[in-house]
């Protein structure tokens, strides 16, 4: 009984001795913590660019297979003036929301018969909704390489 007396004076002695950190400490702390936050916003920075442009590109993907169903269905792919809403109307594209907006909240482009290709041609403008641009606002066709 008295070794656990004397375990638990220690115990409360070291609690009243122990004033926690010092301004210091929080200083470095707090530094280190900011540095930490700055790498990580610079990592990510360029992440969201490429991945709008990835989802463009599945989207693509996704209206070229639809396309190719129609095509089978109907001996015809929709016409420039059909655009790509003929495939939500047949029930070939789920309706939903934004199904035929890209990423930055802009229609798709359709064109059939196409200009590049003898397929239907579908594209985006980019962030700036313009044709041509750099980088961000860039143009993402189905009839060239990504």
């Amino acid at each position: 009984m008295k070794r656990v007396k004397e375990k638990l004076r220690l115990f409360k002695q070291s609690i009243k001795n122990n004033r926690g950190f010092t301004f210091v400490e929080l200083l470095i702390v707090i530094t280190i913590l900011a540095i930490l936050a700055t790498l990580a916003v610079n990592t990510f920075k360029g992440v969201t660019p490429d991945a709008k442009k990835k989802a463009v590109m599945i989207n693509f993907r996704t209206f070229e297979t639809a396309l190719e169903i129609y095509y089978m269905n109907y001996s015809q792919y929709p016409t420039s003036e059909e655009g790509l809403q003929k495939l939500v109307s047949s029930g070939l594209i789920k309706n939903t929301k934004d199904v035929l907006m890209d990423p930055w909240g802009y229609p798709y482009n359709y064109r059939y018969p196409g200009n590049f290709s003898d397929k239907p041609e579908m594209w985006s403008n980019g962030a700036d909704g313009k044709p041509g641009g750099e980088g961000e606002s860039s143009d993402i066709t189905n009839w060239e390489e990504y």
